[in-house]
Parts: C-alpha cells; structure tokens; sequence
C-alpha cells in the first residue's frame, strides 16, 4: 500500500512565467520512484494535485516535480518557498516497462516533458540507446531543453512558432524519420491527448510498440473515487471495451489497447 509522507522542499528552479521545477527531500520516494509513476501533493485547497516525477536521486533522496500552473492550487504550489513542507502519496501507477527494451523512441510534450525526461535518463544509466523528440510551442517554453541535450545522445525539438528546430508538432519531425533509424525501437509518450493519439497512429502504421502515459483528472491517486476512468479495448474478455483507473491501473498502457 502506497504511504503518505510529509515532505520538504529543498530547491525551486524557475523554468519561466508559471513554470518551475520542485525538488523534494523524501528517501521512500527518491528510492522506489520508476519512470511513468507520479505523486499526489498536497497544496491549500481542498484535493491533492498530480504530478509526473522528473527525476529522483538516491543518493540525496531527493525527487523532483515539474509545474506549471493551471490554476489557483498549481499557482500556490509553484509560489512555495524552500523549506515548506507538503503532505505527498506516492509513488503512484504503474510506470512504463523497460523489460526486453533494445531501443528508445521518447515523444514528450506539454507537461509530459517532465516524465520524459526520467525516462530518458533511464536510458542512459542503464545502456539503452534512446533518441527523444520533444515538441514546443516556442524556444522560450523550450523547458529543460538543455538538461535534455546534456542528457540525451539525440535529442530533437519542434516548436509550433518555428524558431527552434523543426516547425511544427512532434509529428513533423517523427514523420521525416527514416525506417532504418526506428527500427525496433519501443516508442513511449507523455503529453496532451491529441498529440498521443497522433502518435500512436503512427507508431501503429509503423508496427512499432508504443506506450502512453494518459493525463486525466486524479483525485485520489489510488482508485477509489473513478474520476480519472478510461476506456480501454477489451475484445478478449468479449467486451467492446472497460473501463480502467488511470491513477491505478495506469497511467501508462499500451496505446493500441487506448479508446480515444
């Protein structure tokens, strides 16, 4: 059973008008936090907010959360100062599976940037070669775009106002990509839901694995409430579909058994 912990914050980075990112001092989580889970943070309204986990550290048990804000809890949770402590659950969901992965194909947008970069920086600490692609509205939202190129041996970009690398949506670089160079490569991704769906269509038509973190409403985090249900393909218990909890079931599944 997930715990909740009382946790402090020990490091604010300012990432741009409403965005930041949130470092944690927590051992339990820093220690059992996998790419694809997330936390539950308490903030001072009523219900606990969501959020990706960005990356951990053991060796400081530390983790961090990335924000922006999209409302009046977000907006009090970014305007914390260092040293005030948060009620958080976690780690929570089932994170993206890594077993019998030879290659990486990373797609991450909007918030699901954050996660995206775990997940890229599991790639490189255990081996696996992994090319990530991230789409922008502008070089000034490029958030972490130099963590990223630190990071990652092949990091790509795309913004909707053109002036950092390639212009347009993640699709407009995924589709310039040559057959030889996603070869076998298990995609994941993190980020709005058009964009996932647009992906997934892809990554199907390619025969490529693909995995997506769905971001839905979670109030609990742990399956009681059923605000964050999805619809997710069932033909072989016989149904046209079921529904699934994202906060417990999920947030990642596989994109081909999505209903979108």
């Amino acid at each position: 059973m997930k715990k909740e912990y009382t946790i402090s914050l020990v490091k604010k980075d300012i990432l741009g008008p409403a965005c930041a990112v949130l470092t944690f001092s927590c051992p339990e989580i820093a220690q059992e936090g996998r790419p694809g889970q997330f936390v539950n943070l308490s903030c001072d309204y009523f219900l606990k907010r969501p959020f990706g986990i960005m990356c951990v550290d053991k060796e400081k048990n530390t983790f961090s959360i990335g924000v922006r804000q999209v409302g009046k809890g977000t907006e009090k949770i970014i305007e914390a100062q260092e040293g005030k402590t948060f009620t958080c659950l976690g780690p929570l969901g089932n994170g993206f599976c890594f077993d019998k992965v030879e290659k990486l194909l990373l797609v991450g947008g909007g918030t699901g940037i954050f996660p995206i970069f775990f997940a890229a920086n599991y790639a490189k600490e255990n081996g696996i070669p992994c090319k990530v692609v991230n789409g922008y509205r502008s070089q000034s939202e490029a958030f972490l775009y130099d963590r990223f190129a630190c990071t990652c041996d092949d990091f790509s970009v795309t913004t909707d106002a053109g002036d950092l690398g390639v212009k347009g949506n993640v699709m407009a670089y995924l589709e310039t990509m040559s057959d030889e160079e996603i070869s076998e490569s298990t995609v994941m991704v993190v980020g709005p839901g058009i964009m996932m769906r647009k992906v997934s269509e892809w990554a199907m038509n390619k025969g490529l694995s693909c995995y997506v973190s769905l971001e839905q409403r979670m109030a609990c985090g742990i399956g009681a409430c059923l605000v964050c249900i999805c619809k997710i393909k069932a033909e072989k218990e016989g149904k046209e579909f079921v529904h699934k909890r994202c906060c417990k079931d999920g947030p990642v599944f596989k994109a081909e058994e999505v209903i979108w």
